[in-house]
């Protein structure tokens, strides 16, 4: 009888024993074989029906989304920068905005008729090249742009020059030397300026006020030739400097004085600018998932 109660209590002991290192097992969360995996969450969730069953996976983390910094952002020009209630500024920045770049616009200017929160520019209307090489230092001391977006030339050939395309994209690779020696680190996104309708105002032949030989339609497209040859060299030297064609998504249809771009016209404008952008700081065309 002794024998047969000692063997009973050396079992009984045995299980408690079993039970007890299990139990501890499970607090512990190394027990993954007793039936059960923990989350990165926190809750418990049941491995199989048999107590066997492998772990649930653990959740795949959400993607971050990547903010780029489109801050310090200067739109430079004369009246079609400082545009029909904004211009083209009011689609870029909505469009900086959806491709998670946070924009600011910069600028000595305020334009209380854009349609975006932000209405800050440098759009002076009527001036020329070298208005705008006349000032720009004081403005780019003030503000500190990190992108430039320049778009002059129009006034230079829109009335009255004496003038070719070469002379006056001359001056304009001037002013653009300007800009980099200003601001060194910024990016400068150089844009043809938008077509004209023909009107005979050239007097180059003699330099006489009152000849006219040549087109004001023609001599844009020989001034954004030039251009476009500038900021290619510039581009070849590893320059911060890109062009954009928005003479190229425009027609003389887009206008509404024959100089000068309709507001439903601008939303062209503000994408070839946001395609130029996107393309250089490298983010992507559309938001992540």
């Amino acid at each position: 009888m002794n024998v047969i109660m000692k063997s009973l209590a050396y079992w009984m002991n045995r299980t408690i024993a079993g039970s007890v290192m299990l139990c501890a097992l499970a607090a512990c969360g190394a027990g993954s074989s007793v039936g059960s995996s923990v989350g990165d969450s926190g809750s418990t969730s049941t491995s199989g029906s048999g107590g066997g069953g492998t772990p649930a996976p653990t959740p795949a983390p959400a993607p971050v989304v990547q903010l780029q910094s489109c801050a310090g952002v200067m739109p430079l020009g004369d009246s079609i920068t400082l545009g029909v209630n904004g211009g083209y500024r009011n689609n870029l920045y909505t469009g900086l905005l959806q491709n998670n770049c946070r924009v600011d616009f910069v600028g000595t200017q305020f334009d209380v008729n854009t349609h975006v929160a932000d209405k800050d520019h440098e759009g002076h209307p009527g001036f020329t090249i070298g208005d705008i090489a006349g000032s720009v230092n004081a403005w780019l001391a003030s503000t500190q742009p990190s992108i430039i977006l320049l778009m002059i030339g129009t006034n230079d050939t829109a009335w009255w020059t004496n003038e070719d395309g070469t002379e006056i994209g001359a001056r304009h690779n001037a002013l653009i030397d300007q800009l980099r020696a200003a601001r060194p680190d910024a990016w400068i996104f150089v844009a043809s300026i938008p077509p004209q309708s023909p009107v005979l105002i050239h007097g180059k032949a003699d330099g006489a006020n009152n000849t006219a030989t040549v087109d004001r339609a023609a001599l844009t497209q020989q001034l954004d030739a030039v251009i476009r040859g500038n900021v290619a060299a510039r581009v070849a030297a590893g320059q911060r400097v890109r062009f954009v064609d928005v003479n190229s998504v425009l027609t003389t249809a887009d206008l509404y004085d024959g100089v000068h771009p309709t507001e439903a016209a601008h939303a062209k404008v503000a994408q070839v600018f946001l395609d130029g952008i996107r393309a250089a700081l490298g983010f992507a065309a559309t938001p992540p998932a």
